[in-house]
């Protein structure tokens, strides 16, 4: 199984959001085809919120969610690699 990198799906993301404004998380994963994609593109968008780069809006619950970039165009925003860690090995040599 090929390891999907959280960093690589952010940059993604951010080209999206950047270039549209906003999306909703349906058209984020459009292309995602795998699930792992998915939770990586998931996870990407916890790490933006976090850094403030993103909004979320939902206007129902359980509706469409909207995710709205909020960052200014030149703004570097930092992903980090805590969900691309390798944990396969922990614990191996126990």
């Amino acid at each position: 199984q090929a390891k999907v990198s959280v960093r690589e799906q952010s940059q993604l993301v951010v080209a999206v959001l950047r270039e549209r404004g906003s999306a909703s998380f349906r058209d984020l994963i459009a292309d995602a085809g795998e699930r792992l994609v998915v939770v990586a593109r998931f996870l990407a968008l916890l790490e933006l919120f976090r850094e403030r780069a993103v909004s979320f809006e939902q206007l129902t619950p359980l509706g469409e969610l909207r995710v709205r970039w909020v960052a200014g165009d030149a703004d570097a925003v930092e992903i980090s690699a805590e969900f691309d860690t390798d944990h396969s090995q922990e614990g191996a040599d126990d």
